[in-house]
């Protein structure tokens, strides 16, 4: 009887708004067609979130912005951030409802350098020389930090969880690598091709060499731990066969810094697998920089003699990377670097304020830095440097913060490969080495304020920081 009557309503609802739907159209009011789109929008995010924060996973690499030009202020990415800010405004809505916040978030010592970079950039973004640009900059990492980190690490205290959001991610980057990689083969996959054949959804081969360098390691670990992950075989060979078709579409952006940062990622893994303690590689690091520097002359001179530009050949192309006499995209950003130093130097405790280095940087070029891609008035691109733009724009302590998170992510990494077991060890090893790719692409680029590279940056974070707290309480537990 009661299904008899939840059928008639079914299909008196059915009517209405058939009836509606005609009636919008004969009036063209197209707009009410998208309500139930609306509804299911509105329903979902209050009653199962999570779905949403899996589609963002997934619509994150093939989100489209508005408009073009980098520096605007209103650029907004589609269809994420209007997500991300709805996801937001829904976690504060229930924060006040339920009147209940938890800590245990902070027991990470990452949270609390996270949570300290965030308040020193609301510092900055008071005293800054732009403060309506800081504003947007400031809220944009806000709502980047809570819903892919604080909130990401309530999610991925199931490790089903961390395997669904991670897959929902490399899905969507593999279909933007074949789109990619589809339109550069019209372009007989020259260099040229490869500046701007992932369009529209990046705006450059940087950003998305960089996108699609973070799954590589993830593809890499499950391929050759899968069984850890309790992956079978033949699951295994299809995230073997994936890893190569990423690795060859990293190869194909003709982006020096992924190159590099891959082989760096190897290169830890290499070292963990052998058990080489993280203090050993810091002296080594500490050993290798000081010969550098004590021939630092005779390095310069060999610099000066490498005349490789950036070439349609790949290996002129890697030999290109160290050309500081000729190759105007080196050339362009050691004139950025400069303006940044500079910048800090006139500024050195607050910075210009968050997001403003683009718009500030033109006034700090020196005429004999300047390059043919130069720009008087200095509004094209950015730092070229994830370490020098915290330190123009929030001085020096913005600088450090960020070191400080790098060096933070690294030392829980090697910690985590000492004591997890199982299958938590190896998904921290594996979005650990997917960090590992942005902080070394992060010395030649800076990306962190656009969706493709915060969401994957934030949440392997939280990956790592869940993982951590699932071993604190079962270190407890065992203790009782």
């Amino acid at each position: 009887m009661n299904i008899a009557i939840d059928i008639k309503k079914l299909y008196l609802i059915a009517i209405l708004f058939i009836a509606s739907c005609i009636v919008a159209i004969a009036f063209e009011f197209y707009v009410f067609l998208a309500l139930p789109l609306v509804l299911a929008l509105g329903y979902t995010l209050i009653i199962k979130p999570k779905y949403i924060f899996y589609f963002l996973a997934f619509c994150t690499p093939l989100s489209v912005h508005l408009l073009e030009e980098r520096w605007s202020t209103i650029n907004l990415s589609m269809p994420t951030e209007p997500l991300i800010i709805l996801l937001l405004i829904g976690v504060f809505v229930k924060l006040l409802h339920t009147k209940k916040i938890s800590f245990k978030e902070l027991n990470v010592f990452l949270s609390v350098l996270l949570l300290a970079d965030l308040g020193w950039m609301l510092v900055t973004s008071i005293t800054s020389s732009m403060p309506l640009i800081s504003l947007k900059y400031l809220l944009s990492k806000t709502w980047y930090l809570v819903i892919f980190y604080f909130l990401a690490i309530r999610y991925f205290r199931s490790e089903r969880t961390i395997k669904v959001f991670l897959w929902s991610f490399i899905m969507a980057v593999v279909i933007l690598a074949a789109y990619t990689l589809y339109n550069h083969s019209l372009g007989s996959f020259s260099r040229g091709y490869a500046y701007t054949a992932m369009r529209p959804f990046l705006p450059d081969h940087g950003m998305y060499a960089a996108c699609i360098s973070f799954v590589a390691p993830l593809l890499f670990v499950f391929a050759l731990h899968g069984q850890k992950i309790k992956y079978s075989i033949p699951f295994r060979l299809i995230c073997f066969g994936l890893f190569l078709f990423i690795a060859v579409a990293v190869a194909l952006s003709f982006t020096r810094a992924s190159w590099v940062s891959l082989v760096a990622s190897l290169g830890i893994y290499i070292a963990i697998r052998f058990g080489i303690q993280l203090k050993h590689l810091i002296l080594i690091t500490i050993i290798g920089v000081s010969g550098l520097m004590a021939n630092m002359d005779n390095l310069l001179t060999d610099l000066s003699r490498n005349k490789n530009e950036s070439d349609d050949n790949i290996e002129n192309h890697l030999q290109s990377v160290s050309n500081v006499s000729s190759d105007p995209s080196n050339l362009e950003r050691l004139n950025r670097w400069g303006c940044a130093i500079r910048m800090w130097e006139e500024k050195p405790m607050l910075g210009f304020g968050p997001g403003t280095y683009t718009f500030q940087y033109g006034q700090f070029q020196l005429p004999h830095e300047m390059t043919i891609i130069s720009t008087n008035t200095g509004r094209l691109g950015g730092v070229h440097s994830e370490y020098l733009r915290p330190l123009s724009e929030s001085g020096f302590l913005g600088a450090l913060f960020w070191v400080l998170i790098v060096l933070g992510v690294i030392v829980l990494g090697f910690k985590q490969s000492r004591t997890l077991t199982g299958s938590a060890k190896y998904l921290s090893l594996a979005v650990f080495l997917g960090l590992v790719t942005y902080f070394v692409h992060g010395v030649l680029n800076n990306y962190s304020d656009f969706d493709k590279i915060a969401v994957p940056l934030y949440s392997f974070m939280a990956v790592m920081t869940a993982l951590e707290l699932n071993y604190l309480n079962d270190k407890e537990d065992s203790k009782e």
